[in-house]
């Protein structure tokens, strides 16, 4: 199973240094980010081309994405509505009964409402294939999340609903987990 490390270096010591923290006021508003996941830039484990310069000084220029490419070697990126709840710990319980994380199960629940025939299909390729695309993901707060090397899935499920109602639409649903010891890096968006 591929290792998703991030910008955090675990483990950090009981004499470690953690760092600062933001300046924060209880009599100021805080600085609030909206979360919804609002697109993923999907790359292949083998084929596809990650983005370069990863980290605070992304650039629009450190991606490839072309939604046309049928090679696989370039990003594609994926427009949809989308949260990650709260991850899953594992714990062992260690000398003097201190609780420690193993590691974290990260989900995210993604649809897909844009859906054309190649779309469609794309989809349905990864629903019958082994392929499991690293991946990163945006928020609506223009913020991008991943590591250097994209995110890795442990599981990438494809589901395509047909429901019943007059207000009913067409999706493709997505659940994409992966496993982790931290969140993934986040940084300002550069993508439109």
């Amino acid at each position: 199973m591929a290792s998703n490390e991030f910008a955090i270096v675990c483990p950090i010591c009981p004499d470690g240094v953690v760092g600062a923290v933001g300046v924060m006021s209880k009599d100021c508003d805080p600085e609030l980010n909206q979360s919804e996941i609002n697109s993923l830039i999907l790359v292949h484990p083998t084929l596809g081309t990650l983005v370069t310069n990863w980290g605070a000084s992304l650039v629009l220029l450190d991606f490839d994405i072309d939604n046309s490419d049928a090679t696989d070697v370039k990003q594609k990126r994926i427009f949809g509505q989308g949260d990650m709840p709260a991850s899953e710990s594992l714990t062992v319980t260690t000398n003097d009964f201190n609780v420690n994380t193993l590691k974290r199960t990260f989900t995210i629940n993604f649809s897909v409402f844009d859906i054309d025939s190649v779309t469609y299909d794309y989809f349905r390729k990864l629903q019958c294939s082994t392929v499991k695309p690293l991946f990163y993901f945006t928020t609506v707060a223009q913020k991008i999340k991943g590591g250097e090397f994209a995110i890795t899935p442990t599981s990438f499920d494809v589901q395509t609903p047909l429901e019943r109602g007059e207000e009913s639409v067409e999706r493709i649903d997505l659940v994409i987990t992966w496993k982790a010891k931290t969140s993934p890096d986040s940084y300002d968006s550069p993508l439109p």
